[in-house]
């Protein structure tokens, strides 16, 4: 019997503490006929030896050694090497159930699926972890409802999973045919967002294997005490070039209102950070102002999108919208947005 072969991408950048628990889920995967391609963006620790170590140790692995261009770029290097028929995108502080490639293999085959969506467990630093379980009504989506239905709750986590690319397995032709790739995050806030915009408006069938699959790392060291200027502008490049996509490809305004509902998620993560951040109190009331008067957001405070938001994000667009930012910070410190 031909098994196809499945190429799993696995990009690599500065987690030399986490890559073996990675690598080694994945090797001891039940399905056998798979290629890792480890993608070394131009790691500063001892990452680069680590892969070429597993290399020698496996021979289905294949180390490219690249400079650092981000993790889009990396993912793009690793579909121009993909000589699977199918493909996964983890990442390499995350690590798999060893029934991943099978489970998901056997669905989007006996399907004729385009992708597989699989559930994941968030984990975290003690070891401790938390169900993030599918709640799709249906097991598989066609034609229409893929990008009307779970393509736009794929934005707003309506069926429990979201936009993020490790999260799914990819029939390699329909990204390629469609000549998909990742944008590089120097350029847009969200790489995946985009992707998973482009590659599900293109999908004909998409199949839900409703398991925990993916271990998703919650890890405690990656918050930042830096404040990055550009979040905010990128989060408007994103929004920009989305509803453009969107409005060339004539997909539904469910869409639209949901990947609105995204960005001002996105906003709200630049609003922590800036908090967050370490500098000083009068920096932080003129960038959050700046953000509260950005002309782009300001045009997406539709009352068709608030209502897809939570009460309080609803009571703090809404102040945003009348221009209470005074308002708006006393919330954000009620809230203390700026906490996982």
């Amino acid at each position: 019997m031909n098994l196809p072969k499945v190429s799993v991408v696995i990009p690599v950048y500065n987690v030399e503490k986490y890559l073996d628990r990675c690598i080694d889920s994945v090797v001891n995967q039940t399905y056998r006929n798979i290629e890792i391609i480890l993608v070394d963006d131009g790691s500063p620790d001892g990452c680069p030896k680590k892969c070429d170590e597993w290399s020698e140790k496996d021979s289905r692995i294949k180390v490219i050694h690249k400079e650092n261009q981000g993790l889009g770029m990396a993912r793009n290097t690793g579909i121009d090497n993909a000589t699977g028929e199918y493909i996964f995108f983890f990442d390499s502080d995350d690590f798999v159930e060893t029934t991943l490639v099978e489970k998901c293999l056997f669905a989007i085959k006996t399907t004729a699926s385009d992708a597989a969506v699989f559930g994941r467990y968030d984990y975290f630093d003690d070891g401790t972890k938390k169900e993030k379980a599918i709640s799709a009504e249906k097991l598989i989506y066609k034609g229409d409802c893929v990008k009307n239905e779970l393509l736009a709750g794929m934005f707003t986590y309506d069926f429990g999973f979201g936009v993020s690319a490790w999260g799914k397995m990819y029939r390699t032709s329909a990204i390629k045919n469609n000549n998909l790739r990742f944008k590089s995050e120097s350029e847009i806030i969200s790489e995946d967002s985009f992707f998973m915009l482009e590659f599900f408006s293109n999908a004909k069938q998409v199949v839900i294997v409703p398991e925990c699959l993916y271990y998703y790392f919650k890890r405690s060291d990656s918050l930042s005490r830096k404040y990055n200027r550009e979040r905010q502008k990128k989060n408007n490049i994103f929004l920009i070039k989305s509803l453009d996509y969107i409005k060339e490809k004539g997909l539904s305004e469910k869409v639209e209102t949901h990947l609105k509902v995204r960005y001002h998620s996105f906003t709200v993560s630049a609003l922590k950070q800036i908090y967050g951040s370490d500098i000083s109190k009068k920096e932080k009331k003129t960038e959050l102002k700046k953000i509260y008067c950005d002309p782009v957001l300001r045009n997406t405070l539709e009352r068709k999108v608030l209502k897809k938001e939570s009460l309080f994000l609803q009571f703090f667009f809404f102040f945003m919208k009348i221009k209470c930012g005074f308002i708006c910070n006393f919330l954000l410190c009620l809230r203390n947005l700026n906490r996982n």
